[in-house]
């Protein structure tokens, strides 16, 4: 049994042996070989597709990782690209408001002036009252006349220390002077505003028979005296008779962006005498305020 035994240990050996020999193609042996490369490819078949499923995954992860970084790097710079274009663009809007706004304080030389910035809106107010930053303390008081580079805005109502805020002309309490800037006509009437629901302003109370016609140029009128004279308000959109038929009632489209008012500049004082000389000197022809 024993001899058996060692007999089978023995030829199990040496053909694991001829295996190894085989393998290593020391020694050919075809049957051996037959045997071999029945037993052991499909085992490296499923090795090498393992390895290269698991290669594969690694190709795969690098590859996620690396389109990952490239999406990380392509959105910043997209982001740093949308930014640096907002900032053109606001400097861009902000130049030529002071463009504009330096323009306009040329034309009026006999205007003093005092720059501003509206800082808020007064909630309670239907959207009708801002304020500004400046105060007291810069020179604004009460009654004193906001403008933009277009036109009037509104007037000033309430004065602190470090800032003050203002009534839009279209705010439905807003009253003033006006006239028409056409030398044929020279028609005055008040100007009412609407409400912050209405694009438009009304002047009221120009007579039945006055001349007012759409595409005039309405100006501050400076009768009493409160507000300078001569403040371009607006265009006229449309002229109705009032229900009474004693008077005409006139739509104006403004000439200041009172929806979004932002850079304005604050009346401080007006050259009464270089108006005056400035409005003579204009009465050859018709002038744009």
């Amino acid at each position: 049994m024993k001899k058996q035994q060692f007999v089978a240990v023995l030829a199990v050996l040496s053909l694991f042996a001829c295996m190894v020999l085989a393998v290593h193609q020391r020694w050919r042996f075809p049957l051996v070989n037959a045997v071999v490369n029945t037993v052991l490819l499909p085992v490296n078949a499923v090795v090498r597709q393992a390895s290269d499923g698991l290669a594969s995954f690694r190709d795969s992860r690098r590859l996620n990782a690396t389109l990952q970084e490239e999406n990380r790097r392509l959105k910043q710079e997209l982001d740093n690209l949308r930014s640096a274009e907002y900032r053109l663009q606001l400097l861009e809007t902000e130049n030529k408001e002071l463009q504009a706004m330096a323009g306009y304080k040329q034309q009026r030389e006999e205007l003093s002036l005092l720059p501003a910035r509206v800082i808020g809106v007064s909630l309670g107010d239907l959207h009708e009252y801002f304020f500004l930053d400046k105060g007291r303390s810069d020179g604004v008081r009460p009654d004193m006349v906001v403008i933009t580079s277009g036109g009037v805005a509104g007037v000033v109502d309430q004065v602190y220390r470090n800032y003050s805020r203002f009534m839009l002309i279209s705010a439905s309490q807003s009253r003033m002077g006006v006239k028409v800037l056409r030398r044929e006509s020279r028609a005055v009437g008040v100007l009412t505003g609407l409400g912050p629901n209405c694009s438009l302003l009304q002047a009221e109370y120009f007579g039945r028979d006055d001349d007012v016609r759409p595409g005039d140029m309405l100006v501050t009128s400076g009768i009493g005296g409160k507000y300078p004279a001569g403040l371009y308000i607006g265009t006229v959109s449309s002229v109705d008779v009032d229900t009474t038929g004693l008077q005409k009632l006139a739509q104006i489209e403004p000439a200041a962006d009172l929806s979004h008012p932002d850079r304005v500049y604050v009346i401080l004082q007006e050259d009464v005498k270089r108006r005056i000389e400035k409005e003579i000197a204009e009465e050859a022809g018709e002038v744009k305020p």
